[in-house]
């Protein structure tokens, strides 16, 4: 199991969304009140924000803010590719101005140790600098691994001899045209519209094959909460009179057949705002998962949902085939715990319960000891910290607080 585990996004957060459909015959609409569906950068932004690259705001009015405008910090264009690329930590370099309990310090370290960015000449990196495009050519060359002619002419007229190798790269390899034909605005302050496009555009082109488990992560992740998010909007605006038809035009650009019947079948029989939306949950890849195939063209994976205090959770294999540039879900198979029980060891369940408890719990854990059976139930109970107490099922995944009966 990998130690670096993406975060599960809440499922009814994903269905917070405006009511007003920006297309007639399409029940898509824009799930941020900041940013339309007819914006350059909305599909990027969009595909940066499911897998988790970038994030979004949730306000107390219900409100989803994903602020494209904002200019993009040193620091937070490292985290970015860091989690897109799914990269290993290596902190073989640090910065006496990035301190180890910072949230950028892990990607940093990482990004700069492999040399794709360095800091200044007084030793310090800086993070809440705000980048440029042209600094920006510089960090994706390096991350995606482009080749860099050092005398290399560009058709741009703004940008000097130090970054035209830079440039070239990204140009040649389709990751931008430039602001105009010959204007890249290598000075310009980078926002995160742009930073996403960038990152969408280089990430396209990279093959499925070459993929780390991360990424493989994220690729399941788009695809299945774009997926959900669909079949939420079709019942917005349709239940309780909605229809396979409602969704299927929509439902086609993210899913193939045979997952695509019976997604439309699962559809007709959800209700909206209750439990029984009957759609691809957020996989937990903090619990063990296996990559069953990976090729340029699909990708297998057999994960877990866990169960929680509302829903029973089960196991699953998914499948996604490559259409073009986009990963397309064509099997799904789930399975339930009577069937396939998880059955963690103490070992496993503790590396879990590291990640689980401060997710969920918001409790960080500096120790967690197993002191044995939960009486009533008899399933394993955990201390955290040497005072909190946990419940915990290993063949269900499902995690409660305990609080003993006297």
């Amino acid at each position: 199991m990998m130690k670096k585990v993406i975060a599960s996004l809440a499922l009814g957060v994903l269905f917070a969304s405006s009511f007003v459909n920006e297309a007639d015959a399409s029940v898509k609409h824009s799930i941020y009140t900041d940013l339309s569906m007819n914006n350059t950068f909305y599909e990027a932004v969009y595909s940066m924000n499911m897998k988790e690259v970038l994030e979004a705001e949730y306000t107390n009015d219900g409100k989803v803010l994903i602020d494209s405008a904002g200019i993009v910090t040193r620091g937070e264009a490292a985290f970015m590719l860091y989690m897109l690329l799914g990269m290993e930590p290596e902190i073989s370099k640090s910065f006496p101005d990035v301190k180890s309990d910072s949230a950028y310090y892990e990607a940093i370290s990482t990004i700069a140790s492999l040399g794709y960015v360095n800091g200044y000449e007084d030793g310090t990196f800086r993070p809440e600098v705000e980048l440029t495009r042209s600094q920006m050519t510089r960090i994706l060359s390096g991350a995606f691994n482009y080749s860099v002619t050092m005398n290399a002419k560009v058709p741009f007229t703004d940008v000097n001899e130090r970054w035209a190798p830079y440039v070239d790269a990204i140009f040649r390899n389709g990751v931008t045209k430039g602001v105009t034909a010959t204007s890249f605005a290598p000075d310009k302050k980078l926002t995160r519209g742009e930073m996403s496009a960038f990152m969408y555009r280089a990430f396209k082109k990279v093959p499925g094959s070459t993929y780390n488990d991360f990424e493989v992560m994220n690729a399941i992740n788009e695809a299945t909460r774009k997926t959900r998010i669909i079949m939420i909007q079709g019942l917005e605006k349709y239940h309780p009179n909605h229809k396979a038809a409602d969704i299927k035009d929509d439902l086609s650009e993210l899913v193939v057949e045979p997952y695509l019947s019976q997604a439309l079948k699962g559809y007709e029989a959800s209700c909206y705002n209750c439990d029984n939306a009957n759609v691809i949950h957020d996989f937990q890849f903090g619990l063990p998962f296996r990559v069953v195939a990976k090729t340029d063209n699909v990708l297998k994976v057999d994960a877990t949902v866990p169960s929680n205090g509302i829903n029973s959770g089960y196991r699953a294999t998914i499948e996604l085939v490559r259409s073009g540039d986009t990963w397309k879900i064509k099997t799904y198979v789930p399975r339930t715990f009577k069937e396939d029980p998880l059955k963690l060891t103490i070992e496993q369940s503790i590396d879990y319960l590291k990640y689980a408890i401060p997710l969920y719990y918001q409790e960080e854990v500096d120790s967690i000891q197993h002191t044995g059976k939960e009486p009533r139930l008899g399933l394993d109970l955990f201390k955290v910290n040497g005072k909190s107490m946990y419940v915990f099922d290993v063949n269900t995944g499902e995690l409660t607080e305990y609080y003993p009966v006297n």
